[in-house]
């Protein structure tokens, strides 16, 4: 959080004299087949699974997308997207953005970077691009140099994300490694019923090791950071999707509602219910929904609507 700070602080300064324009941002959700093809985009596309998976296009050939997949194609990069039945279901939820300018073209060529590379889904890191969604979508004192920043802070903070997730540098570089391997284990399994033992296994570690590892380095119990997987992919249905509470808690691992409720309020300070009467400021009027997608896309740009619906 610190680094971000730094750098909003830094960025302050100069990011109004840049040409740097969000036509995008959305979280979309799919329970349906589907299937999307888009002219090469004219702006950079940035695509973070967070629930489920899917498959793109990653490098001329179909990749299979599973949560912690971040996805970004420069302009001109062909994009190709299908959401299909994968183990027995069909669920797939993403963060989207489609931006442009100066400043994340600089950003991109400051280091090699593949479409398609696998980061942690930082708590900070999700709850700005929530953030960004909501300023995106508002329709009263919209605000665009914070926008702006936003989009910068995000940027950054997927570049620390995907070190974080790949560095051997230091000491502890292989420690720090298997606490990897174990988060993977857990981002992709959380939503369903999920033992300790499993995800020591998924690190080749004996439970004890395991458990004191992760903890250590991540400052969660296993168990803790697995619920907080959980909440997180619950609100996001709560807030995105119209399915039932009691359909959520089942499918994010709750094994019963009455338990659902109780971590969530604790977790939140207010009711599955009470969150849910509580939409972003997107939800409330203005918002433009392509046909056969669960996506809602309030708050584009002209020329970001244009492509996205042609």
């Amino acid at each position: 959080m610190f680094y971000l700070l730094e750098n909003l602080y830094y960025l302050a300064g100069t990011v109004n004299a840049m040409d740097l324009r969000l036509h995008a941002c959305a979280y979309s959700f799919h329970t349906l087949p589907f299937k999307t093809s888009f002219t090469p985009p004219p702006f950079f596309l940035f695509r973070l699974q967070v629930v489920g998976s899917c498959r793109a296009l990653v490098n001329g050939k179909m990749s299979i997308i599973e949560p912690g997949d971040l996805l970004i194609y420069r302009p001109g990069e062909p994009y190709h997207l299908e959401v299909e039945e994968m183990d027995g279901k069909i669920e797939s939820g993403d963060y989207y953005l489609l931006c442009e300018g100066s400043w994340i073209e600089e950003w991109w060529k400051a280091q090699s970077r593949p479409i398609q590379q696998r980061i942690h889904m930082d708590a900070g890191m999700l709850s700005l691009w929530q953030q960004l969604y909501i300023e995106q979508h508002r329709i009263v004192q919209r605000n665009p140099e914070l926008i702006r920043h936003l989009l910068c802070a995000l940027c950054l903070s997927l570049d620390r994300l995907a070190v974080d997730a790949v560095s051997r540098q230091d000491p502890e570089g292989r420690s720090n490694e298997l606490v990897v391997l174990m988060r993977r284990y857990i981002n992709v399994n959380a939503l369903r019923r999920l033992r300790v033992e499993e995800v020591a296994k998924a690190a080749g570690l004996s439970v004890s090791r395991a458990v004191h590892l992760f903890k250590k380095l991540t400052g969660f119990t296993i168990i803790r950071y697995t619920q907080e997987i959980r909440l997180s992919n619950a609100m996001e249905r709560i807030r995105y999707t119209d399915l039932s509470l009691e359909n959520i808690a089942g499918t994010c691992g709750f094994g019963t509602y009455s338990y659902f409720h109780k971590v969530f309020k604790a977790r939140y300070g207010i009711s599955p219910k009470e969150a849910r009467n509580r939409p972003p400021d997107s939800m409330l009027e203005g918002n433009y929904v392509i046909p056969g997608g669960d996506q809602n896309l309030s708050g584009l740009s002209e020329d970001a609507r244009k492509f996205l619906t042609t």
